[in-house]
């Protein structure tokens, strides 16, 4: 019987001209955010290729073979490139480098053309596919759910119904899984459609996004969805009328979806607040500028005992680049002490925020998703371990040839460490995407009970 009301619910929806606009609008907004977001992942990867390209033929045809240019001059630019659902969600792909410049001495950020942003964009968020889930699936599934029996009851056609031989529960199941099944269509059909006509996408990231990512982000919208179904249900089951619902469930709205999570943000800065970025530039430049003092004294003493390079020999290189791997390992030091404040504040926030998120669907929403699309903070901090590991490799390969000051063969060069960054397993993925989806699910079905449960007093 509900899977008969549900077929003809179906029919009553489909007909209706109001719900044929909201989904077609809401078709089309997810549409265009997937389309403009794989546009701009597809845009990266070209860049982060012509990156990779340049390192590679800088290495295979340098200007200079001596060790320490290669070392610390020229260096490796690591890469990171988009996830195979990156075009789903921006994340925190423009606010973290996508790249880093690798030397024997340290990890510089790279910031090019591509990864300025206009300071609008910045501020309001980019429009993405994360986006439209996280804001507007909710508003439709209250568009097409505040009115659920009110306007029927009011009528008197409730009643009519129900002198049938059905029940109440089976008539106000066969309605919620009617709009559940029309709004989840989309949200999970147009992601696979972009995925599967992205020409810029290889066959083995479709692969890799079909298979491990695209279940993570389907099972994520979906809890999430049922959070707000189960809201609705529950704000219908009250017996008020379809205006009152609609208030409430616009409130209700606004509280979980944009006031809780900027209260918890406030909450996040005020508890711990970072430490002044331009505080930390005159800090960082001070400790710069004295670390590099104290090395060039050095050094200067060297070339004043030492005037011609006659008399150097070739211990006296090694002690100059002694010396000068002192000296770099003294400013790296002091950076990296400064770097440290802002570290161990951004853990504390983040730490808090794990927390605080439990009291917003959508902020433990947003991180699944995130962590779905590759574009959460986890995987640029997987990258920067990897790069960090690299720049070991890189140093213990140059630093005994910048020491002897050798002049690299070929041969020696084609043998330098290469970095290339590969993803944690998707075993990674699922154990911090497992509790939350979870959670929400298990939220969702006690909302959804609790609605049913509400109906068995509904004054009719």
């Amino acid at each position: 019987m509900t899977l008969f009301l549900a077929r003809h619910e179906w029919r009553v929806l489909t007909a209706s001209a109001v719900v044929q606009w909201v989904i077609a609008i809401f078709g089309i907004a997810l549409l265009a955010a997937s389309g403009l977001g794989f546009a701009r992942a597809a845009r990266e990867q070209r860049t982060f290729d012509a990156f990779a390209q340049r390192t590679s033929r800088q290495l295979a045809q340098p200007a200079s073979s001596r060790a320490d240019l290669i070392a610390n001059e020229k260096g490796w630019l690591a890469v990171v490139p988009p996830a195979p659902l990156g075009g789903l969600a921006v994340g925190q792909s423009d606010v973290y480098p996508g790249y880093l410049k690798v030397t024997a001495r340290n990890l510089d950020a790279v910031v090019t053309g591509d990864q300025i942003e206009h300071p609008l964009a910045v501020a309001s968020g980019h429009f993405d596919a994360v986006f439209v889930v996280l804001f507007l699936y909710p508003l439709l599934i209250f568009a097409v759910s505040f009115d659920l029996t009110a306007t029927e009851r009011d009528r008197g056609t409730l009643r009519m119904v129900l002198a049938q031989p059905v029940r109440l529960r089976d008539v106000v199941a066969g309605k919620m899984i009617a709009r559940a099944v029309m709004l989840a269509l989309p949200v999970v059909l147009i992601p696979v459609v972009v995925i599967l006509m992205t020409a810029d996408l290889s066959a083995t990231a479709k692969a890799v996004a079909l298979q491990t990512s695209l279940p993570i982000w389907t099972l994520a919208v979906l809890a999430y969805g049922s959070i707000w179904h189960g809201i609705a249900l529950l704000v219908n089951s009250r017996g008020l009328n379809a205006a009152a619902n609609a208030l409430v469930l616009a409130g209700i709205w606004l509280i979980f979806a944009i006031v809780g999570p900027a209260s918890i943000n406030l909450l996040i800065a005020i508890r711990y607040p970072m430490p002044s970025r331009v505080e930390a530039a005159v800090q960082a430049r001070a400790a710069t500028q004295e670390a590099t003092v104290q090395g060039s004294r050095q050094l200067g003493q060297f070339l004043q005992d030492h005037p011609t390079s006659a008399n150097v020999g070739q211990d006296g290189m090694r002690q100059f680049a002694m010396l000068q791997a002192a000296r770099d390992k003294q400013i790296a030091d002091r950076l990296q002490a400064v770097e440290a404040t802002f570290d161990a504040q951004l853990q504390r926030q983040q730490r808090l925020a794990s927390w605080l998120s439990v009291l917003s669907p959508t902020m433990v929403a947003q991180g699944v998703l995130l962590e779905a699309a590759g574009t959460s903070a986890s995987r640029f901090d997987h990258f920067r371990a990897e790069a960090r590991a690299f720049q070991q490799r890189w140093k213990a390969y140059f630093e005994p040839r910048v020491l002897d000051a050798a002049t690299l063969s070929a041969d020696e060069l084609s043998a330098a460490p290469a970095f290339r960054y590969a993803d944690p397993p998707a075993a990674a993925m699922v154990r911090r995407t497992a509790l939350p989806i979870a959670a929400m699910a298990v939220a969702g079905v006690l909302l959804l009970l609790a609605g049913v449960r509400g109906y068995r007093g509904y004054a009719l």
